[in-house]
Parts: structure tokens; C-alpha cells; sequence
């Protein structure tokens, strides 16, 4: 109860100063803070999986009045929870993208339910289409999601509140003029289901970045081989695709069947897999990352699923967020 009082306390503090108004020191120290907006607030269909979205915004960065903005990369980064979390996970990776010039959503989503309960179906096409019912609303044999509750519709309503009530910040370059989203701007990642979800919306979107950690894990059991989709014409070129695993991350596949997930999306042109416990910043500039930290310990497979994106090791992995964030891609 106290940090959901905590949570609201900071969504009473931007409504308020929002019309009141505050000083930039107050607006900079809260954007880094994360400002909860609750998905039912910003569209009336939304019933369910209400807990609040986050966003984080380094205004020192993106308001030109105090500087250039020369690090602004007129950008938005969309970070998507695994499997069970919430808008509040990730603080720490959220914040350090908002410093290298994103705007950042944490978004809640239908996110009960993991993609791995396809993995014993015998359709090619059973994990695209769980994920896209997630993402655009949908219904399959496996789970529904109404229209209103997608990923997609989520973040639409998301950023026309933001782009009506934080003007200054420029929440309305993400949205096209008939009200879509304006994917080529849009960079986005996630851990496990995220991450997954992330990878196919670069798939079918042409979109800036796409980075995860401990995915995509949608590897079929029924027929011995990654899922269909990681083969499909992608839209957004590959080398703009991140991942970093944890070699002891059993979660949803095994490390070997995730490497050929991996393998499947094309990722190996821009180089091997690279063990960056081993390997200096920038990791030979490949898209496949690994890692076995803490080393020389058998972890469980929940603790090394979480490791790379795990607030308790920023020290330990900052610079491999920095990298996958802003390596120069085409």
C-alpha cells in the first residue's frame, strides 16, 4: 500500500503542477522519478490490467532552453514488461535511456499469460498470433485481448494524453496526423514476452531500434525448430535488432534454442554471439550478446533470466544498455 500511495502521490504532482505550475527543477526531478498515468485515465474502454503506466523524461536533455538539445533523439523508447510485471519494472534502464535522450514509456499490457504456452502447438503460425493479439488486439485459442486493451491502442491513448497535457515535451511527433503511431520513431525492447513482442513489432514495422534481454524465447516444441515469424520479411532492417542473454536462462526455451532463434532473425551477419563479462564496450559492434554473470555460479534460471536487465546490476551492465541504445545503426 505505501508504494501505491507513493505512485499516485507523484500522478497527484504532475496533474497538479502541470496546472499550476513548477519549476524545471521540479519537472526534471519527477521525469526521472517516472510519472504514473493509469491506462483507464486515458481511454474509458480500458477495464483491465490498470495499473499505471511510467514515463521517464530528462527534460535537461530535451528542452532546448538549457541546452542544445543536441542529445535529443527525438525518439521514444517503449519498454515492454515480461511475463507477470508491471509499468514499474526496469526503473533504472528506463531512466539511464531517458538520459541518453528517449523519451520513455513503461507500458502495462495484457501481460498474464506467456507466449511459451504455444510452444507444444503444431500451427507454425501459433506464437505471431498470440503475440498480435497482445499487440493489436485479437483472439486465438490461447488468449483474447479486446482492441482497447492492446499494446497498440494503449499507447496511442497514452501519448495524445501526453501530447495535450506535457506539450513542451513533444509527445506528438510519435503519433502521425490521423492519429497513428509514427513506428519509424519509435524504438522499443523488452524482457522475455517483451522482448518478444518488441522483436515482432520490428518485424512488422520499419522502427528505429528493437533491443531485448532474456528473448525471444518462442521456440516450437512440436516441431523441433524456432518459431515462423523470425524468418518473415522484416521491416525494420536487422541491424538495428539487440539481444542480450544470460547463458544460465532456461526460462521459456534453453539458451540453445534461443541462440537459434536468434540465428533464425539473420542477427549472426553482424558478427558471432559475444560474451561481454570478456568483451569491452562495443562488443565487436555485434547484435548478440551473452553474458554469465556473476561467473563461476550456478544461478538459478529465474535469477539469470532477469540479471541483464536487474536494477541491483546497473554498475555491471550500464554500458551494455548504452551500446544496444545507441549504437549507430542504418
Amino acid at each position: 500500500m505505501r508504494f501505491r500511495s507513493y505512485a499516485f502521490a507523484l500522478l497527484a504532482f504532475a496533474v497538479t503542477h502541470t496546472v499550476m505550475g513548477a519549476t524545471e527543477q521540479e519537472y526534471e526531478r519527477a521525469g526521472l522519478e517516472g510519472i504514473p498515468f493509469k491506462p483507464s485515465d486515458t481511454d474509458r474502454a480500458i477495464h483491465d490490467f490498470d495499473s499505471p503506466h511510467y514515463i521517464y523524461v530528462d527534460r535537461s536533455v530535451i528542452i532546448s532552453h538549457k541546452t542544445s538539445a543536441s542529445n535529443d533523439r527525438h525518439e521514444l523508447f517503449l519498454y515492454l514488461t515480461g511475463t507477470g510485471g508491471s509499468g514499474r519494472t526496469a526503473i533504472r534502464f528506463c531512466r539511464y535511456a531517458a538520459r541518453d535522450g528517449y523519451r520513455v514509456i513503461n507500458l502495462m499490457y495484457p501481460d498474464e499469460i506467456p507466449a511459451s504456452v504455444c510452444r507444444n502447438d503444431s500451427d507454425p503460425k501459433a506464437f505471431e498470433d498470440f503475440r498480435m493479439a497482445v499487440i493489436e488486439g485479437g483472439k486465438t485459442n490461447r488468449i483474447t485481448v479486446s482492441r482497447a486493451d492492446s499494446i497498440e491502442n494503449r499507447l496511442i491513448k497514452l501519448l495524445l494524453l501526453l501530447k495535450r497535457t506535457r506539450p513542451r515535451e513533444d509527445w506528438g511527433q510519435f503519433l502521425s496526423a490521423s492519429g497513428e503511431l509514427n513506428w519509424e520513431k519509435i524504438a522499443t525492447g523488452g524482457q522475455s514476452q517483451g522482448g518478444g513482442h518488441a522483436a515482432l513489432l520490428g518485424i512488422k514495422h520499419r522502427m528505429a531500434r528493437i533491443i531485448g534481454t532474456g528473448a525471444p524465447k518462442d521456440y516450437s516444441i512440436a516441431l523441433g525448430k524456432p518459431a515462423a515469424w523470425y524468418s518473415d520479411e522484416s521491416a525494420t532492417p536487422k541491424n538495428r535488432f539487440f539481444f542480450l542473454n544470460h547463458v544460465q536462462d532456461f526460462q521459456g526455451c534453453t539458451p540453445g534454442q534461443c541462440l537459434e532463434n536468434i540465428r533464425a532473425l539473420g542477427l549472426e551477419q553482424f558478427g558471432p554471439p559475444i560474451n561481454v563479462d570478456n568483451v569491452s564496450f562495443p562488443y565487436h559492434h555485434s547484435r548478440i550478446l551473452t553474458t554469465d554473470y556473476p561467473g563461476g555460479k550456478k544461478l538459478d534460471s529465474k535469477t539469470a533470466h532477469t540479471a541483464g536487465i536487474s536494477g541491483a546490476n546497473e554498475a555491471v551492465f550500464s554500458r551494455v544498455w548504452q551500446y544496444m541504445l545507441t549504437e549507430a545503426v542504418r
